[in-house]
């Protein structure tokens, strides 16, 4: 097939057949059987709490009047993962075309692939964008997670733990995945009492990810549709957009915590949403000699060849601040990237440890490369408050008696 034909196949089906052409060209054909070919996310081990897959008794009526039993697996509904042996990056690399045409205009976006997803078996792209198809559901490129404003016009604001998705007030927020809302309203923070985050949603899921519970946010939603106890499937509509809070303007700030709903507990979402049809994802690891994470670094991703300079795409490893997906161990990650072949620049900003890396990006998973050379990082330490000094008592001043001179 060529590779115009297969693009235009793609391109004009709905997200269902889409996944189907998806697989058959990546397994040579839908002729196998189906459960060979729908890709699994996880290991038993890590099924999620309440899953079940006791074996349920069938009567089909085959044949006219002749009746027979079987036995059948049910399908877990609390498992957000069909059962059947996923499809290895191998297998995918051999049918890969690595000259899919021209790029995308800058705006444009492919639809996402369905849910699950995992073409490598650390992938576990469960969840779905909290924005819809038709507007914005890529996040902000200057503010990614893990780092402070990149923007050389703005000033510093705090470190990232989520994405944002800005978007007109009002725009339809989705819950990423199903489960049971914990928290409908206002947040504010418990360490200075300000609503940074505005009307916010915290959604903990009906499945887990190594025995943890699984958390999504929803931040400075314009209205909220749900309330605390509600149970929402995936897709279902919880808020609209906003600029609620401590913001700038409207958009969706959207968080996944793993463990406990707590900020420390984020994790990057780009390793949690599925990527666009055709798209991947980059993420990687930055260390030193001790196998220590090296913090801030600068990082440039260029397409080869270089076409267009807008296609650059540059952020920074994580601050220290952050934690890693329990699965990658990774400090940096390059979210939605046009299947094909990248070099990445990284530049410890010292003028002295400088790295240049060519990875290649698959459709529909995740590629994965370690940078670490011979030396000892060591960051900036962080100031230690230290006590106020007691202030020392004045003492008022008392001027000397001064005596009268006598005459």
């Amino acid at each position: 097939m060529k590779t115009s034909n297969w693009l235009s196949v793609i391109n004009n089906r709905g997200p269902v057949v889409t996944l189907c052409v998806l697989l058959a060209f990546f397994l040579g054909g839908c002729g196998r059987s189906p459960l060979a070919a729908v890709p699994t996310l996880m290991p038993a081990a890590f099924a999620p709490k309440g899953a079940t897959t006791t074996p349920t008794p069938l009567t089909l009526v085959a044949d006219g009047q002749r009746q027979r039993d079987v036995t059948a697996t049910a399908v877990p509904t609390t498992i957000p993962t069909p059962e059947g042996r996923g499809i290895r990056p191998r297998e995918a690399e051999q049918k890969y075309l690595p000259d899919a045409g021209p790029q995308p205009p800058a705006n444009w976006r492919p639809p996402p692939y369905d849910v699950p997803l995992a073409f490598h078996p650390d992938d576990h792209y469960w969840l779905i964008r909290p924005i819809p198809s038709g507007s914005r559901n890529f996040d902000l490129e200057w503010y990614p997670f893990g780092n402070d404003v990149l923007a050389s016009s703005l000033p510093p604001y705090r470190i990232h733990h989520g994405i944002d998705f800005p978007n007109q007030s009002g725009t339809p927020v989705l819950a990423a995945s199903s489960g049971t809302v914990i928290h409908a309203g206002s947040l504010p923070s418990p360490r200075d009492g300000v609503n940074y985050y505005g009307n916010t949603v915290v959604i903990q899921h009906d499945w887990q990810w190594y025995g943890q519970d699984v958390f999504t946010l929803y931040a400075h939603t314009l209205e909220l549709f749900v309330a605390e106890g509600d149970y929402v499937a995936q897709g279902q509509l919880i808020a609209g957009v906003g600029s609620s809070g401590e913001v700038t303007g409207p958009h969706l700030h959207f968080e996944v915590r793993v463990g406990q709903n707590n900020y420390n507990a984020a994790r990057n979402p780009a390793l949690w949403m599925a990527p666009y049809e055709g798209w991947g994802t980059i993420a990687g690891r930055f260390t030193d000699r001790r196998g220590r994470m090296v913090g801030s670094a600068s990082l440039q991703l260029r397409p080869l060849p270089l076409l267009d300079e807008d296609l650059i795409r540059e952020q920074r490893t994580y601050d220290l601040t952050v934690a890693s997906d329990e699965a990658w161990q990774e400090n940096f990650v390059f979210g939605d990237v046009p299947a094909g072949d990248y070099e990445l620049f990284i530049d410890l900003n010292d003028g002295i440890h400088r790295y240049r890396r060519e990875v290649t990006v698959y459709p529909g998973q995740t590629s994965f490369i370690i940078i670490s050379d011979n030396f000892d990082f060591y960051p900036t330490a962080t100031p230690i408050p230290t006590a106020v000094p007691t202030p020392t008592p004045l003492t008022l001043y008392t001027p000397p008696e001064i005596a009268t001179p006598e005459g």
